[in-house]
C-alpha cells in the first residue's frame, strides 16, 4: 500500500534541494515537489475516512476539492487536534487537567492552508501568456521563493505530527431500508450535530438521521409517495429520491396497475408562465404529421 507521507516526505525533500541551489530557474521544480506534498498529504487524510467517502469521490485528484468533501462528512477532519487522556476519579466526571496525559498532536494541513498556497505556486508552472507578456508582467521569481518558503515550513509542521488521522468520533450505523439493497450504512455524526443527511452508497437511498435519548438514532427515509394511475384507487407507492425520474415503474399493490414514471406535454395558460422569456423555449413552426 502506498505510503502518502513517505511520498510527501520525499517531495519536501527536493523541494527544499531546489531552493537550496540558489537557482531561480529551478524554483518552479520546487513549486511542483512542494504541489505534490500537498497532494499527497490530502490523499492521506482521505484514505484514513475512505469508509465515509462516497465512492465517486475516489476519482477527485484535486486537493481543494477532495478537502471539501472531507469537511462535509465532519468539519473536525480539517482542524489540528491534540489528544489527551486521564482517570476520571469520580465515574462520569473529567479528570483534572493535572491528571490528563498527553498523547500528541496532529498538524492538519488545511483547506485554508490549500486554497492559500496550491494555485498560487501552480501558476508559475506555465510558460507567461501572451497578455503578461504584452504588459510585461511577469512571474515575480521572489515572490515564489517566498511562497515556497512559507509551504515547506507548513508541510514539515504536518509531518512533524506525532499522531495523525485519528479517526475518534461518533459513527452511526444502520440497515438501509431499500428491499432490494438492505446493506449497512455509515456515516459520522459530526460533534454538535443531533440530525445530518446520509445516502446508502451501495443504492442511492438517503436518509435523515437524528440522535434520541439514551444514544440511539432514528433513519428517517427520505421518500415520495406517488399516487396509483387508477383513478378511484387511493395507494400511494414510496420512491427514493432517485428513483424520481421517467422511466421508473411498479405494479400497484392494491389494485396490481403497472405505474410509471413518464414525461408528459401539457397545455399551459398564458397566465401560467412567470417569465415566458425565461422558461419558453421557441422551436421553429411545424405541423404535426
Amino acid at each position: 500500500m502506498v505510503d502518502f507521507r513517505d511520498l510527501a516526505r520525499a517531495s519536501l525533500r527536493r523541494a527544499k534541494g531546489e531552493l537550496a541551489s540558489g537557482e531561480q530557474r529551478r524554483l518552479r521544480y520546487a513549486a511542483l515537489e512542494l504541489r505534490n506534498a500537498m497532494e499527497a498529504l490530502t490523499y492521506d487524510r482521505a484514505r484514513a475516512f475512505a469508509e465515509f467517502l462516497p465512492p465517486d469521490e475516489y476519482k477527485t485528484w484535486q486537493p481543494k476539492k477532495l478537502m471539501a468533501v472531507l469537511l462535509d462528512i465532519d468539519p473536525t477532519i480539517g482542524l489540528s487536534s491534540t489528544l489527551r487522556f486521564g482517570i476520571e476519579e469520580v465515574p462520569g466526571t473529567p479528570a483534572p487537567p493535572e491528571a490528563m496525559r498527553h498523547v500528541g498532536t496532529d498538524h492538519v494541513l488545511s483547506l485554508a492552508d490549500i486554497k492559500k498556497h496550491y494555485d498560487a505556486i501552480g501558476s508559475y508552472l506555465h510558460v507567461p501568456s501572451l497578455a503578461q507578456l504584452k504588459s510585461e508582467n511577469l512571474p515575480d521569481l521572489e515572490k515564489l521563493r517566498d511562497r515556497c518558503e512559507t509551504i515547506v515550513a507548513s508541510i514539515e509542521q504536518v509531518l512533524s505530527s506525532t499522531i495523525w488521522n485519528s479517526t475518534i468520533g461518533g459513527v452511526v450505523t444502520f440497515q438501509c431500508a431499500n428491499n432490494a439493497c438492505k446493506k449497512p450504512v455509515r456515516k459520522r455524526m459530526p460533534v454538535g450535530k443531533d440530525s445530518i443527511e446520509v445516502q446508502c452508497f451501495e443504492c442511492k437511498a438517503e436518509y435523515t438521521v437524528t440522535s434520541t435519548e439514551g444514544d440511539t438514532i432514528k433513519a428517517t427515509p427520505k421518500v415520495t409517495y406517488a399516487p396509483c394511475s387508477t383513478s378511484d384507487c387511493g395507494e400511494r407507492f414510496p420512491l427514493w429520491g432517485h428513483e424520481v425520474k421517467p422511466g421508473t415503474h411498479w405494479r400497484c399493490r392494491a389494485c396490481g396497475a403497472h405505474n410509471g414514471l413518464t414525461i408528459q406535454v401539457a397545455p399551459v395558460e398564458p397566465h401560467q408562465i412567470v417569465h415566458p422569456h425565461e422558461t419558453q423555449t421557441r422551436l421553429p413552426a411545424r405541423t404535426s404529421q
